[in-house]
Formats: C-alpha cells, structure tokens, sequence
C-alpha cells in the first residue's frame, strides 16, 4: 500500500470518525432535550400532585368537621330521644295515677247515688 493509498484511508476512516462523532453530539442533543422536557413534565406532575395533596386534605378537614357535627347531632338526638322517654314515663304514671283517681271517684259516686237512692 502507498502512502497516498494510506493517507486516503485514514482520511476515510477521519470522515467515518466525524460521522460517528456528530451523529453522537445529535443523539446527545436531543437526549438531553428529551431529559429537560421530561424534566418539566415531571415538576408539572410533581406540582399537581402538591395540589392534590392539599385539596385531599381539605376534604379530610371537612370530612372531620361533618364527622363530629354527624356526632353531636347523633349525641343531641339521643339525648332529646331520652327525655322525650322520660316525659312519656311521667305521663303513663300520671295518666295510671289519673285512672286510679276516676275509678275512685266512680266508686265514690256509685256510693253516693245508692245513698241518695236509698235515702228516698
């Protein structure tokens, strides 16, 4: 092989390396913008996911507040529920000790009318 020969092959395999090279530095550029671009959509996500946080938090906040007000109206039924019993007890004893009286006072009438009858 001749020098020029050589020199003409080295120069092919330079071109062959130039090649490769600049195909490399585009393969990289666009590597590298594909990381940036993944890069945003990842802060973007990141940032929803923030929000999302907070917006779950809020909802367990309010989920909290209905929960105990759920609860103090359960407390405040139960107990109106346990007066109204108390007063509904009251009432039968009143209306037994009620009865007993009229019955009494039947009697007391019967009696009254025999007497008057008798009287006569």
């Amino acid at each position: 092989m001749t020098n020029a020969q050589r020199l003409d092959h080295v120069e092919d395999e330079l071109e062959t390396v130039k090649r490769l090279l600049v195909s490399t530095a585009s393969y990289a550029e666009s590597a590298n913008r594909r990381l940036d671009e993944l890069t945003i959509k990842q802060d973007r996500t990141q940032s929803q996911l923030d929000q999302l946080g907070v917006r779950v938090d809020q909802i367990g906040g309010r989920v909290d507040q209905l929960s105990e007000r759920l609860n103090e109206f359960v407390n405040q039924t139960q107990r109106l529920f346990n007066q109204q019993a108390t007063v509904l007890e009251r009432l039968e004893e009143n209306q037994r000790s009620n009865n007993a009286a009229l019955e009494r006072i039947d009697r007391i009438l019967d009696y009254l009318l025999r007497q008057q009858g008798n009287s006569q």
